[in-house]
């Protein structure tokens, strides 16, 4: 009987030795995994939960390297870059590390794995923060901050004028009216 989610350990690190595992051989491991914040542009993000339920496969290959994968998904909470109301992001985390000993190319080398011991939660930190999409919004069509204001366009309108257009597009406006007026 496989362990619910409850009962799965909270795990940091990862000692390699007492999985035993053979050349040619591979490990699974189901593990809460801490995800420590993050500080995107001066604000802070957490994951919830904060040691989401992730799993860990370890494959040792002939040489002695080692090839890990690994999966879990949690939802990143902050601020949104529009409005500054509170965001949720759900993000699906699956990203594998190469360790090859014997290997001269640097790529070939985990930065996580350091004697014989995988650093799990610096490594799930790290996807969680490759994962996180271009833009952190609290719904797909937030209209942010009056930058006159700063009223929450969201919830109210403003009475503010609208910003006078910047004279460096003035060249293309004028090419835009005379490609109007020639379809014309």
């Amino acid at each position: 009987m496989s362990p619910t989610p409850e009962d799965l350990p909270v795990l940091e690190t990862l000692p390699l030795r007492p999985l035993d595992v053979p050349e040619g051989g591979a490990a699974r491991i189901d593990a809460h995994v801490p995800v420590a914040d993050l500080v995107l542009g001066g604000q802070e993000y957490d994951c919830a939960p904060p040691a989401p339920a992730m799993r860990i496969d370890a494959s040792r290959s002939i040489g002695g390297g080692w090839y890990f994968r690994l999966r879990g998904a949690c939802d990143l909470h902050g601020p949104c870059w529009r409005c500054l109301g509170e965001a949720t992001v759900p993000l699906v985390l699956d990203a594998s590390e190469m360790d090859d000993p014997g290997a001269d190319d640097p790529q070939m080398r985990s930065l996580y794995l350091r004697n014989d011991v995988l650093r799990v939660a610096e490594w799930a930190r790290d996807v969680v923060a490759e994962s996180i999409p271009p833009t952190i919004l609290c719904r797909e069509d937030c209209a942010g901050l009056c930058p006159q204001c700063g009223v929450d366009l969201n919830t109210e309108s403003c009475a503010c004028a609208p910003p006078p257009p910047d004279n460096r597009w003035a060249a293309l406006a004028e090419l835009a009216e005379r490609l109007r007026a020639q379809e014309e």
